[in-house]
């Protein structure tokens, strides 16, 4: 990896095209940039001073190739033409955020979270930026650090569903679970909310408060809009929960092979104390998978040393 400081003190890493190049990003990854795309970019340089006709010019034409790059998947490509672009407007931040969505679309969460960094301060009123820099804390556990960063965003747009969405998901961070329920009420009451992702993120608070009606509900309405693998776990985890073992094998199947459903389930019934119904569960998972699945032998013989104490 190579780090090349652009004009204006802004540091921001290149992978070299040739040797080390990071693997392909998904085929998402051009949209994931489209999302966060602010607009033109602005073409100012140093100072927000307005560029030469001739930077101006080759700034454009950086971010139009950068841009076709990015329509081919060819990312690394698109990478170096945006940094070519921000050779001559360093503290273009929607240029920066188009560098940090292909990152963050490839897993490179530092390259990401330092390319947001970088459009946030370049552009610390934008939204669009400050949400997804947000969400990259939220990830690492930087739960004070997204929640400020939401706050801004919502003191200048308290109906933002993106920011009231992320709020609620600091407030599950926290085990705030009902201030989390009214943030994602809100974000539900907003206009251009993510429906399908509020709605699992509000039932698993709603599960949390042990309001299992109301967060199957919250589940189940998410899947008719979307089939969402956290949605049916968290669906199927709740079915378990209530004894529903049937249903929940059922709901798990769809994202997982059916002996991982069967130790999830056994994992479910363990965490409530039902040990011997968790013990025939991890005992199908072996049945079903015994020359691998190793996590469900241990997961017995924890059931069945609970089962000899007098506890269990």
């Amino acid at each position: 990896m190579r780090i090349r400081i652009l004009p204006g003190g802004l540091a921001v890493a290149l992978l070299v095209l040739s040797g080390c190049a990071t693997p392909p990003a998904k085929p998402a990854a051009a949209q994931a940039v489209a999302a966060t795309s602010t607009g033109d970019a602005s073409a100012a340089g140093e100072k927000g001073r307005p560029l030469a006709p001739a930077a101006a010019k080759a700034f454009a034409a950086a971010v139009q190739k950068g841009d076709e790059d990015l329509q081919a998947q060819d990312f690394d490509r698109a990478i170096y033409d945006y940094i070519q672009a921000l050779e001559k407007s360093p503290n273009d931040a929607t240029t920066l955020a188009k560098i940090g969505a292909i990152e963050d679309a490839r897993g490179e969460a530092a390259l990401a979270e330092k390319a947001f960094d970088l459009a946030h301060a370049a552009d610390p009123k934008d939204p669009r930026i400050a949400e997804r820099l947000a969400r990259l804390y939220l990830r690492e556990a930087r739960i004070d650090n997204a929640a400020e960063l939401y706050l801004a965003v919502l003191s200048q747009e308290p109906d933002r569903a993106p920011a009231l969405e992320g709020m609620g998901e600091v407030c599950v961070a926290r085990d705030a679970f009902e201030d989390a329920v009214r943030y994602f009420d809100r974000a539900l009451a907003a206009t251009k909310a993510d429906r399908a992702a509020v709605l699992t993120h509000r039932g698993y608070a709603k599960a949390r408060l042990n309001d299992l009606d109301g967060a199957e509900a919250d589940f189940r309405a998410a899947l008719n809009l979307q089939s969402r693998e956290d949605a049916w776990r968290y669906l199927g985890d709740l079915l378990a929960r209530r004894g529903d073992s049937a249903d929940a094998l059922e709901a798990l199947v769809h994202v997982m092979d059916t002996s991982q459903a069967y130790n999830e389930i056994g994992i479910m019934l363990m965490g409530v104390g039902k040990f011997q119904a968790a013990k025939d569960y991890f005992s199908k998972a072996i049945k079903a998978a015994p020359s691998y699945f190793e996590e469900a032998q241990k997961n017995l013989a924890v059931a069945d040393e609970h089962l000899r104490t007098p506890s269990g």
